[in-house]
């Protein structure tokens, strides 16, 4: 069969792009992906002279893989908007809360229906967790969420009134 005449030869990368964009929450594997794409891949199907044949279908499945990369930055910034979103909502109702009642809240139950509609389970679309946590002590209250995992924690200090960086 010559090459690229196989009724699914599209679905190799049309998944792997998919799958890039489902799992890398970091943008990782899409920089390494790009990097090899534009260093490798797209100089030798554009000057090797064994892929003259098929240069465009290489070029093609290019176009997708590079589609896909550009859809997990975008996915990432809209994902930290989101968050940082959520986040501000959360830090209101708190704030108002404790203007209310003369102190912060012991869990951010308490906020619900009176400051805020609902506590959003999540602070991004992801599949991994991205849940707030809400923390206390005697003499301190902040709100933390993931931003990138596994590190890049936010935290908002309630009595400062300040986001500061976890790691």
């Amino acid at each position: 069969m010559p090459y690229g005449t196989r009724p699914t030869r599209w679905l190799r990368p049309i998944l792997l792009s998919l799958l890039l964009v489902a799992l890398d929450e970091q943008g990782l594997m899409a920089m390494l992906l790009m990097v090899f794409l534009l260093l490798f891949h797209l100089p030798r199907t554009l000057f090797a002279a064994k892929y003259q044949k098929c240069r465009k279908e290489r070029l093609i499945r290019w176009a997708i893989y590079l589609t896909s990369i550009f859809m997990v930055f975008a996915l990432r910034y809209y994902n930290v908007s989101l968050a940082k979103e959520r986040a501000d909502q959360i830090i209101y109702a708190v704030e108002a809360f404790e203007v209310s009642n003369g102190k912060y809240p012991e869990k951010l139950t308490e906020l619900v229906p009176t400051f805020i509609a609902e506590i959003p389970t999540k602070a991004k679309l992801t599949l991994l967790d991205s849940g707030f946590r809400y923390m206390l002590s005697p003499n301190s209250h902040s709100l933390m969420y993931v931003v990138m995992p596994p590190f890049g924690r936010r935290l908002y200090h309630f009595e400062s009134r300040q986001w500061s960086d976890l790691d």
